[in-house]
C-alpha cells in the first residue's frame, strides 16, 4: 500500500510530541510494540488489542496460548494506563495508514522506508 508521505510524517511527529509529554507511555508503547516484533505477532493484531480490545479481535494463529497469554497481558497493562486516551486518539486517526507502518515509526524506521515497503505485516 502506497501512504502518502506527508501522513506518515504527521503521524511521526504527534509520536514526537507524545514522546515529549508523556514519556512513561510513550516508553511503555515501545516495550509493547518491541515485544510484538520480537514475538512475531502481526502489528494489525496489537492495534486492534489497543483499539476495540480483545472482543471481536481474532487471535493470530500458531502462537502458543500460553504465549499469547502473557503478551495480552502486556498489551492489557497499556490500555488501562490513565493516560492511554492520548494514544488511542492518535490510532483513531489513521488514514489509509496501516497498523504495522505506525508500530515502525514507534520503533525508529524513517517515513521513507515504510512507505512502500511492501514487505512488512
Amino acid at each position: 500500500m502506497f501512504v502518502n508521505l506527508n501522513n506518515l510524517y504527521q503521524i511521526k511527529e504527534e509520536f514526537e510530541e507524545l514522546q515529549y509529554n508523556d514519556k512513561a507511555l510513550y516508553e511503555h508503547l515501545q516495550h509493547v510494540v518491541s515485544l510484538t516484533r520480537q514475538l512475531q505477532i502481526p502489528y494489525k493484531y496489537l492495534g486492534d488489542l489497543l483499539v476495540t480490545g480483545e472482543e471481536g479481535t481474532v487471535n493470530p494463529p500458531f502462537i502458543r496460548d500460553s504465549v499469547l497469554q502473557l503478551y495480552q497481558r502486556e498489551v492489557k497493562s497499556l490500555r488501562e494506563r490513565k493516560d492511554i486516551e492520548k494514544l488511542l486518539s492518535i490510532l483513531r486517526q489513521l488514514d489509509r495508514i496501516s497498523y504495522s507502518q505506525v508500530f515502525l515509526l514507534v520503533m525508529g524506521a524513517k517515513p521513507e522506508f515504510i512507505r512502500v515497503n511492501t514487505i512488512i505485516k
